[in-house]
C-alpha cells in the first residue's frame, strides 16, 4: 500500500469491543523522517491492522490510514508510535464518560517548542475515529531539572501514559509519561567515554498533575504539567511501551535492548541487531519519615519505580538446571581468605540471576559485587555503588582481542542514585535505607535495579563467561562495617520446557 510503502512502524494493541485483536501502527510513505530535518506532512500517518483468528491471519483497514498527518497548522519534528488506553484522570477533568471514552496519543514535537505527544480522544465502539484535542504538555526544548531527571530532548518517540496508586493507599495517585527522548545534550558525568558510540537519546519518565491549558497554538484545553522525573532505565533500554495487564493488575513496560555498543561490522556479522528486555512491573514506591538522603537532604519520596515481572522471575528459576546457592549475613572488607563469595562451583553460565542486600556504614566509599569473567580476575564486570558521590557504576570487561575498544563499547555505565535516611516515629532512631541490587544476565545482555529506582540495561560482549562473584565493602576507620545482610545466587535459569509447550 502507498500508505506504508516504507515502514510499518511502531504501534499498540487497541482495546476494541468487537471480537477482533486490533493494532494500531504507524504507517511510513516516504523517507526519510528524522527530527533535525524538515518534516514533510503526511508521511507518518495512522493505520490499523486486525486478526479474527487470535492473529494467526491479519487484514489492513479498507479505511487505512485512519488519521493521514500530523494536526494541521503546526510544523512538527514527528508524529508516530500511537499508544491508546482509558484514562479516567483525564476523562474526569474533561467531564467525559470514563468508560466509554480512550485516549489516543501520538509522540513527536513542535519544532522550536519542544518535545510533546498529541492527545486525542477514541471511540471504543470505533477506534477508526481518532479526535485531535491539543499537545499533552509544553517542556521546552532540552529541559533538565538535575542530574536525577534527565534532559527530556527535542523530539519523543514511544510516549505512553499510566495513573499510579500508592500500594498501601489508593487514594493517592500519581500521573506519569514515559517517553524515549531524541536530541539530549551530553552528559559527561553519566556517559564517561561513551559518547561517541551511542544515539543522542534517553528513557525517561516525567511526571505530573493535569490542569487548563492556555488555550494556544501549543496547548489546548488541557495540559500535563511536569513536577519531577527521571530515568526508567539509565543504560541501553530505548521505546519502552507499556500496557495494563488485567490478570496480575499491574502496569507492564517493555523495552528494546538496542545494539549501538558493538560495531557496524560485528553487527553485519552477527545478522541480527538488539532485542527485548525483560517484562518489568512499574508501581509507585513510597519511602515514609524520610529526614535526607545519603548526601541531600529530602523529606517525602514518591517515585516511580520498577522491577522484572514476578511470575516471569518465577519461571526462570524453575529451569530444568537451575543451581541455587546462598550466602549468610557476613562482614565485608576482611583479608582475601575471609573473602565473601560465590565461587565457579556456583556459577557456570551466563544465565543467572543475583538477589542481594547491604548494610551501608555511614563511612562508606564502595560497596558492590565482582563478576570474575576471567579465571585469573583479571577481567570482571563490577557493579558498584558510591555512596558520597551518589553514584552507581557498572564497570564493563574489554573484549579479549586487538584493538577491542575500535570494536565495542566498554565503557562504564554510570547512573546516579542515593540511599534515603529514616527516623522512626517513636524512638527517633534514624537509619540508612537498605541497599538492594538485582540483577539477570542473559549472555551478553545484563539488567539491573537497584532499590527498584535504578534501571540499568547494558551488553556484556566481554563477559562470555562466569568464574565467580565476590562481595566487597569499603570503610574508613570505625567500629561501623558494611555489611551483606544476604545473597541468593540461581544459575543456568530458564523457562521450565513444560511451560514453553504450554504456551
Amino acid at each position: 500500500m502507498q500508505y506504508d510503502q516504507n515502514g510499518v512502524w511502531t504501534g499498540c494493541f487497541m482495546p476494541c469491543r468487537d471480537d477482533s485483536l486490533t493494532y494500531a501502527y504507524t504507517s511510513v510513505s516516504s523517507l526519510p523522517i528524522h527530527f533535525t530535518i524538515p518534516h514533510r506532512r503526511r508521511c507518518e500517518s495512522l493505520s490499523l491492522a486486525k486478526s479474527f483468528d487470535n492473529g494467526k491471519t491479519w487484514q489492513k483497514s479498507a479505511r487505512n490510514p485512519i488519521l493521514p498527518g500530523e494536526p494541521e497548522g503546526l510544523d512538527v519534528t514527528g508524529w508516530r508510535d500511537p499508544f491508546c488506553a482509558l484514562w479516567p484522570s483525564m476523562s474526569k477533568f474533561l467531564g467525559l464518560d470514563s468508560e466509554n471514552t480512550l485516549f489516543g496519543i501520538m509522540s513527536g514535537g513542535i519544532r522550536h517548542v519542544g518535545p510533546t505527544a498529541f492527545l486525542y480522544t477514541v471511540d471504543p465502539n470505533d477506534v477508526s475515529k481518532w479526535t485531535y484535542l491539543c499537545p499533552i504538555t509544553n517542556v521546552g526544548l532540552n529541559t533538565r531539572l538535575s542530574r536525577w531527571s534527565g534532559d527530556l530532548g527535542k523530539n519523543w518517540e514511544v510516549a505512553n501514559f499510566l495513573t499510579l496508586s500508592d500500594e498501601n493507599d489508593s487514594s493517592i495517585t500519581r500521573e506519569f509519561l514515559i517517553v524515549g527522548t531524541e536530541g539530549c545534550l551530553p552528559d559527561e558525568e553519566m556517559t564517561p567515554g561513551g559518547r561517541q558510540w551511542r544515539s543522542a537519546h534517553g528513557q525517561l519518565w516525567l511526571s505530573g498533575s493535569l490542569q487548563e491549558g492556555k488555550r494556544n497554538d501549543v496547548s489546548g484545553a488541557v495540559e500535563m504539567t511536569y513536577k519531577f522525573g527521571g530515568h526508567l532505565d539509565r543504560g541501553c533500554l530505548y521505546a519502552a511501551n507499556s500496557f495494563f495487564d488485567p490478570k496480575c493488575q499491574r502496569n507492564i513496560v517493555w523495552g528494546w535492548v538496542i545494539e549501538e555498543d558493538l560495531c557496524d561490522t560485528l553487527r553485519c556479522k552477527q545478522g541480527w541487531s538488539g532485542m527485548l528486555s525483560m517484562p518489568r512491573e512499574l508501581f509507585l514506591q513510597t519511602l515514609h519519615n524520610v529526614v535526607g538522603a545519603s548526601k541531600h537532604g529530602s523529606y517525602s519520596v514518591r517515585t516511580l519505580a520498577s522491577r522484572p515481572y514476578l511470575p516471569l522471575t518465577k519461571s526462570l528459576r524453575q529451569g530444568p538446571n537451575v543451581r541455587r546457592s546462598r550466602l549468610e549475613k557476613s562482614k565485608l572488607g576482611g583479608s582475601e581468605s575471609n573473602k565473601v563469595a560465590f565461587t565457579s562451583d556456583s556459577i557456570r553460565t551466563t544465565r543467572w540471576e543475583l538477589d542481594c542486600s547491604f548494610r551501608v556504614s555511614k563511612r562508606c566509599s564502595e560497596v558492590g559485587v565482582k563478576i570474575s569473567n576471567s579465571q585469573n580476575l583479571s577481567r570482571a564486570t563490577t557493579l558498584m555503588f558510591e555512596p558520597q558521590s551518589e553514584t552507581f557504576t557498572i564497570e564493563r570487561p574489554s573484549l579479549r582481542t586487538l584493538n577491542s575498544s575500535k570494536l565495542i563499547n566498554n565503557a562504564p555505565e554510570v547512573a546516579p542514585h542515593t540511599l534515603f535516611i529514616t527516623r522512626d516515629p517513636v524512638t527517633g532512631e534514624e537509619e540508612i535505607e537498605i541497599l538492594h541490587i538485582q540483577a539477570w544476565q542473559d549472555n551478553s545482555v545484563l539488567e539491573v535495579f537497584v532499590n527498584s529506582r535504578t534501571a540499568i540495561s547494558t551488553r556484556l560482549y566481554g563477559a562470555k563467561e562466569t568464574f565467580g562473584m565476590t562481595f566487597f565493602g569499603t570503610d574508613s576507620s570505625g567500629a561501623d562495617t558494611t555489611k551483606l545482610l544476604g545473597a541468593v545466587l540461581w544459575d543456568d535459569i530458564g523457562i521450565p520446557v513444560a511451560l514453553t509447550q504450554s504456551s
